[in-house]
């Protein structure tokens, strides 16, 4: 089944309910942070547990990344949904840029487990350009029933009861050189592809 560049994407994912859960994975667009910057996360994390006394384990390190667009949850053939993504993605163009984080805090839910996050501190930074540009495309592409008009750009470190109180933290850098679309299947991560950024 081919999809046509601004046809909407078909919501059915599932037929007669037939398949499971195990047949479904999440879509979604990130920037991964580099090694270095992927340590420093995870020692801050471990600063925060100890200093506010969080019991949420950590994400692990490999798993870390400030996501641009959530696509939703799929069924794991449908290749279409991929195909257009990827499409949409080919066609962006940005600039490397800097990712700073360089405040903790935590987003509120309605179940007892919060997210723990790191946020930048500038009110549009860098990555807004590249989640605006990545969202045009893939709102040409149909996927505009999936994009959010708000973006904090945010990388979640692990989910507890308690709640941060918003703070300063030593600024965490690293430079965005690409961005991935990503499957979430299965407890586990898989990369679909990858972009490198460049200027167009």
């Amino acid at each position: 089944m081919s999809v046509r560049r601004g046809s909407p994407i078909p919501l059915q994912d599932s037929l007669a309910g037939m398949e499971t859960r195990s047949d479904t994975g999440s879509l979604f667009f990130c920037v991964f942070p580099e090694p270095a910057a992927r340590e420093a996360i995870a020692a801050e994390t471990d600063a925060l547990r100890v200093e506010h006394s969080l019991a949420g384990p950590a994400i692990r390190p490999n798993r870390l990344h400030a996501t641009l667009h959530y696509l939703g949850e799929h069924l794991i053939d449908r290749a279409d949904i991929v195909d257009a993504a990827t499409t949409a993605a080919a066609r962006v163009r940005h600039a490397p840029f800097e990712v700073t984080l360089a405040r903790a805090s935590s987003f509120s839910t309605r179940n007892d487990k919060h997210p723990c996050v790191l946020l930048c501190a500038e009110e549009r930074p860098p990555i807004h350009g590249l989640w605006r540009e990545l969202s045009n495309r893939l709102m040409a592409a149909g996927f505009g029933r999936y994009l959010k008009r708000e973006f904090t750009p945010h990388v979640t470190v692990l989910y507890d009861t308690r709640v941060l109180t918003p703070h300063a933290i030593e600024p965490i850098r690293w430079q965005a050189r690409d961005f991935a679309l990503v499957r979430s299947w299965q407890g586990e991560y898989d990369v679909i592809s990858s972009w490198p950024l460049r200027a167009s």
